[in-house]
């Protein structure tokens, strides 16, 4: 049961806000068909990742990362953005929403139109929609390469191929992170969706924001170890609470 006071109160934090930054984890896709990871029947269950997804095991044999991201390709291919995703980027359009930071690979928030009004989005664990060899750093489309009917891609160069995706023990892009926590410090608001908020750095965000003087909004379907710096913690269905959210900031 959505708590309607709270979604009040969120929506007057959201109205009253000239620069909003949506923070966004894994929950936020799990509406679109998408499990996170860590869950009991993500992908973690069925493939170790200090294995599978980890950058010195991919430069010793990349076989192993492209088994399990051959899976992962089928499903992002396939899924669609839901609720979250289609309001966000309308509260862009009505000018609140000025940039994403996201852990997410899955590009939903692009799909759903995030960044057609000016929003930057800041992908902290990479992006699905590009590959890139890792010798000579050569970027490609993925319709530019044949990944499925190899056992992983390998550059004219001879380096092997990945998906330009953060694995561990492998750098953030540059810029990613300096970029994310600058738009921390000029929010306003902050809209923590769909994270748990136990990694790092990306957990550094909300106390950013809230030390800048930013009001703090989260919602999730559990509580996070940070929910004391939460203004308004709106606790269920993502996509349920951003619906109820946009008809009250409407009217």
């Amino acid at each position: 049961m959505i708590d309607k006071e709270k979604i009040y109160d969120a929506a007057l934090i959201i109205k009253n806000s000239e620069y909003i930054v949506v923070f966004s984890g894994a929950g936020i896709s799990t509406e679109s068909g998408i499990d996170d990871f860590r869950s009991p029947h993500g992908l973690w269950s069925r493939y170790d990742p200090g294995i599978y997804a980890n950058y010195q095991y991919f430069l010793k044999d990349p076989s192993l990362f492209w088994k399990m991201h051959k899976e992962i390709e089928d499903l992002v291919d396939t899924v669609e953005p839901n609720q979250s995703h289609l309001v966000i980027a309308e509260l862009e359009k009505m000018g609140k929403v000025k940039a994403v930071i996201t852990q997410n690979i899955d590009m939903l928030h692009q799909k759903a139109g995030t960044g057609r009004f000016g929003a930057k989005i800041y992908q902290l664990h990479g992006e699905y929609g590009k590959l890139q060899c890792v010798k000579c750093h050569k970027e490609f489309e993925y319709e530019e390469i044949d990944t499925k009917n190899v056992d992983y891609p390998v550059c004219d160069c001879s380096g092997y191929i990945k998906p330009k995706v953060i694995l561990f023990g492998e750098s953030l892009p540059h810029g990613v992170l300096e970029g994310a926590m600058s738009e921390c410090t000029n929010a306003d608001c902050l809209i923590v969706v769909g994270s748990s908020l136990l990694v790092s750095p990306a957990n550094f965000m909300p106390s950013i924001a809230k030390q800048y003087g930013a009001q703090i909004i989260f919602i999730n379907r559990e509580n996070t170890i940070m929910d004391d710096l939460a203004d308004v913690f709106l606790k269920g269905s993502a996509g349920e609470i951003f619906a109820e959210l946009l008809k009250v900031i409407k009217t």
